[in-house]
């Protein structure tokens, strides 16, 4: 069997997604193949078949694409699949957007993600939060439920959940704070500089730039950029870490929620959207109210202070995440979804 996978190259979690799903179901035993594309097709994947070569998809028996550009799959004739990483219309996040993004989604994204949603043979959503969002706006019941997954052989604890020191800036902190993600609002980057006002003086809080091109000055003086780390250092940054500090208000997963506590870092987040399906509160993280800069900080601390504590939130959470998230459950989700198409 050969899926193909459609994907303009995108700045954010989605596009390690898409990776993910790759490797997984390759993993699984099936002959997939990644197709990146230049990332104007995310704003007009309409023109996807006009722009490839005759005859591009001869040979693949299932095409599969984010819900922005799956409804532009449908022309190679091939049964299409349409993943929903998250709806960009979601009321939740337009004040955390811009005028030209609350556009864009309205206008524009919203409509693309309708065509795939309602017309692709199948439909899978990544979390059960995304699920409802999928029923609730466009009404679609039928839909698959396979979660992001991580690769648990990769994102691995160091033995004994020792904290190495090597895989990130040197530092004379005692705590040390992560940052994963891009420098928006939706993910809460707005809200760290408050957070790290109310924290000892010896916690430092390391971040990535994200991957949308800014390398600013960073917005607190114990606030320390990592740059676009690639695999390898993310793991080795997550860990040499202490706690993931990650006050998203929005994630259709979460990502690097889940690659930090496969590292066997606890997580300090939000109760809201799908982030409470991957971080069980008071087991191995916190869930704090959206915008709660006091209660994030009352949660940091009481992990920062606990050393105990920390490892046993990274023990389950490891455990969890291998179990529920891991490579096995993602690719043979899809295997088995494309054999029942297939049948």
């Amino acid at each position: 069997m050969r899926p193909l996978y459609i994907s303009p190259v995108g700045r954010g979690g989605v596009d390690f997604g898409i990776q993910n799903i790759t490797r997984s179901v390759r993993a699984a035993g099936l002959a997939a193949e990644l197709l990146r594309l230049p990332e104007i097709y995310n704003f007009a994947p309409f023109l996807i078949p006009h722009a490839m070569p005759d005859g591009w998809w001869r040979g693949f028996d299932v095409v599969q694409g984010r819900s922005r550009v799956a409804f532009a799959l449908r022309a190679t004739g091939l049964p299409v699949v349409a993943t929903v990483h998250h709806l960009t219309n979601d009321p939740d996040l337009q004040p955390y957007s811009s005028f030209a993004q609350r556009l864009f989604y309205r206008l524009v994204e919203s409509r693309y993600d309708g065509w795939s949603i309602l017309h692709a043979d199948a439909v899978v959503c990544v979390s059960r939060f995304t699920q409802r969002q999928v029923v609730q706006t466009y009404g679609r019941v039928d839909t698959e439920l396979i979660f992001d997954g991580i690769d648990t052989d990769v994102f691995t604890p160091t033995p004994g959940m020792v904290r190495r020191d090597d895989g990130l800036p040197p530092s004379d902190a005692r705590i040390r704070l992560l940052f994963v993600g891009n420098r928006t609002r939706r993910k809460g980057f707005d809200l760290l500089p408050s957070i790290m006002d109310l924290l000892p003086a010896d916690y430092a809080l390391y971040y990535t730039s994200g991957f949308q091109g800014r390398d600013e000055t960073p917005p607190h003086p114990r606030m320390i950029p990592i740059g676009s780390p690639n695999r390898a250092e993310l793991v080795a940054a997550y860990q040499s870490s202490d706690i993931l500090l990650f006050p998203s208000r929005l994630e259709g997963f979460g990502i690097a929620p889940a690659e930090s506590l496969a590292c066997g870092r606890p997580v300090v987040t939000t109760n809201a959207s799908a982030l409470p399906e991957v971080v069980d509160h008071g087991i191995n993280g916190f869930l704090a109210p959206r915008d709660d800069v006091a209660r994030y900080a009352v949660y940091v601390r009481e992990l920062g202070e606990d050393a105990a504590l920390r490892r046993q939130f990274g023990e389950h959470g490891r455990e969890k995440v291998a179990c529920a998230f891991g490579y096995d459950q993602l690719g043979n989700g899809f295997k088995a979804l494309y054999l029942q198409l297939l049948q």
